[in-house]
């Protein structure tokens, strides 16, 4: 049976992605970063930072959680259909498709972009390469390996009959994750449960579906829910830290939910399908994940470098938020099909 909407669901979060990160005019990190937030002192424009924040802030309860999520169905998928035989098979397939491409492109391509964006110019060459390739510093690919760990260890906790106390363990050690001080180690952890979520949701999905497709009022209940929390955590986050993080794994989870419920309906039409956008994103998503985020950096650079006035007025920053946003997703699409071309042997590293 075609499950498209997860196909939907997978080019909704990369666009989740390609905005959450054309937000930030501030990133540090002892192994790096950048501050152009310092440069602004208008208080219209702060207040636009603001509430760009908050948006950023809103994506960012859900859209890995997402991710995880997405990659944990397909798992189960490929596990129902017994493709999995040995931890050496899974291993070899995994290590290619996750762990090469994390190497290669933090060495080619991430350290030197961010390099000549002055990313690095308030720290070492050694610590550079240490914050990016050991997750130390501000890394977008550290998705690829937390993925790879993630996947290992599925194969030996996640299995068709898996029940609800796994679950409970999964997230136990989810919580846990937060005092790990590890960073090749901490992200797995933390991700794991979201990725045995949508192990799970994939084998209740057809009851979901039907239920979308018969109770069109439970689909207003779920938005109107997800405001609520939203709100609800924006304004407690002032004064209870505690209480805000219960409504963060809250909306981890039911921002997911309700970003699936979106995807399932917009299937529906399937003319949204037949775009070549839509194609695009969903053939190269990988690599504009790979792409995309390094790119704001150099936007940025040569944003304050040609425009630097504009840059940090109240709609100068919108327009950048939007130039940011449209250019690292047509640009990494571009360079995923330029790679494809120049290295067809290679093409199976942004597949």
């Amino acid at each position: 049976m075609k499950k498209e909407e997860y196909n939907f669901l997978k080019v909704l979060t990369i666009l989740l992605v390609v905005l959450g990160h054309s937000t930030y005019y501030i990133i540090k990190t002892s192994f790096g970063g950048i501050d152009y937030l310092h440069y602004i002192n208008n208080n219209h424009s702060l207040m636009v930072i603001k509430a760009l924040n908050v948006l950023t802030e809103i994506i960012y309860y859900f859209h890995m959680p997402l991710f995880m999520a997405i990659s944990g169905a397909f798992f189960r998928i490929q596990v129902e259909k017994n493709k999995w035989q040995s931890l050496f098979t899974l291993f070899k397939n995994k290590f290619r498709r996750l762990i090469i491409p994390f190497i290669v492109f933090t060495i080619l391509y991430t350290l030197p972009v961010k390099y000549i964006s002055n990313y690095f110019v308030q720290t070492s060459i050694l610590n550079a390469i240490l914050g990016q390739l050991f997750l130390f510093g501000n890394t977008h690919l550290w998705y690829l390996f937390a993925l790879f760990i993630i996947f290992m260890i599925a194969y030996f906790v996640l299995r068709r009959d898996t029940g609800v106390g796994m679950l409970l363990f999964l997230f136990v050690l989810h919580l846990i994750s937060y005092k790990i001080n590890v960073p090749l180690l901490k992200s797995s952890f933390q991700f794991l449960f979201y990725f045995a979520i949508g192990f799970k949701f994939e084998q209740k999905r057809e009851v979901y579906n039907h239920l979308l497709a018969h109770t069109k009022k439970f689909v207003y209940f779920l938005l109107i829910g997800f405001v609520l929390l939203i709100l609800m955590n924006l304004g407690i986050k002032r004064y209870s830290i505690i209480l805000s993080k219960v409504f963060v794994e809250i909306l981890a989870v039911y921002g997911s939910l309700v970003t699936y419920t979106i995807a399932y309906y917009l299937t529906i039409n399937t003319k949204w399908m037949n775009t070549r956008i839509y194609q695009l994103i969903l053939v190269n998503g990988l690599g504009i994940y790979i792409f995309s985020d390094t790119l704001n950096y150099l936007i940025l650079k040569w944003g304050f470098i040609v425009a630097e006035n504009l840059m940090i007025t109240p709609h100068g920053i919108i327009l950048m938020v939007i130039f940011r946003f449209l250019v690292t997703l047509i640009l990494s699409v571009v360079i995923t099909l330029a790679f494809k071309k120049l290295f067809p042997k290679y093409r199976w590293l942004v597949n």
